[in-house]
């Protein structure tokens, strides 16, 4: 785990962190910031959104502007 959300904290752990073509799938937000960094580090991997994000985005009134 990596304490806050700053991307150099998440960069200098994802560098040093090993195994990182092996990784197949990544659940996450849809965070630009973390989409980017998971295509950078893991590049083999499938990014799947997590359901909480999901549903809270569709819920939102100004889904379908920004989505639909």
């Amino acid at each position: 785990m990596v304490r806050g959300r700053r991307e150099q904290k998440l960069k200098e752990y994802l560098q040093q962190l090993p195994g990182k073509e092996r990784v197949k799938v990544i659940c996450m937000d849809l965070s630009s910031t973390y989409r980017s960094l998971v295509k950078k580090y893991f590049p083999n991997a499938m990014i799947v959104a997590d359901r909480f994000h999901v549903i809270r985005l569709i819920q939102r009134k100004d889904w379908p502007k920004n989505y639909g």
